[in-house]
């Protein structure tokens, strides 16, 4: 996504409405992206720095913490930045070459943001496998775990 600077300085503004593809792969938690769409406009403030405000859009894959099948998870990322101060803070994201500005790593720096720690499709999953299960039946909410019921016993003779 190739922002013309030159074309910045006559209009004041750009609108950005389009599609963004990434590469399959293209990170270890997020396998593929689909639908990401950027909806917004560039524009250059009074102090003459340049402004991106946008809203990013789509689905990304990522693996379901239980199963580790792939699934979809939708993000909505409202973008406001000053990009003359990302550029000072971070050279390797914006990158100005001959007045123009690829808002591509921009946009990758906010989806890896958006990435869930853990996530799983199922709210009610049960955890079974081949020849184990989590059970919770056996701890009771009132009291002390069954098995640490030795441990009370032991306790009680010292008083």
């Amino acid at each position: 996504m190739i922002i013309d600077l030159d074309e910045l300085n006559i209009k004041n503004h750009i609108d950005i409405n389009c599609d963004v593809l990434y590469e399959e792969g293209i990170d270890k938690r997020i396998k593929g992206l689909d639908k990401a769409r950027v909806t917004g406009e560039v524009t250059k403030n009074s102090s003459g720095d340049i402004e991106l405000n946008c809203l990013f859009t789509g689905s990304m894959l990522i693996e379901d913490a239980i199963t580790l099948d792939l699934v979809p998870y939708e993000f909505r990322i409202n973008i406001e930045e000053n990009l003359e101060e990302i550029a000072e803070s971070n050279a390797d994201v914006y990158e100005k070459m001959q007045n123009t500005l690829d808002l591509k790593a921009i946009l990758w720096q906010n989806i890896v943001l958006e990435v869930p720690i853990s996530y799983t499709k199922e709210k009610d999953a049960h955890l079974k496998g081949d020849g184990w299960e989590l059970k919770n039946d056996n701890i009771k909410s009132s009291g002390i775990d069954p098995r640490l019921k030795k441990l009370e016993d032991l306790l009680k003779g010292d008083d």
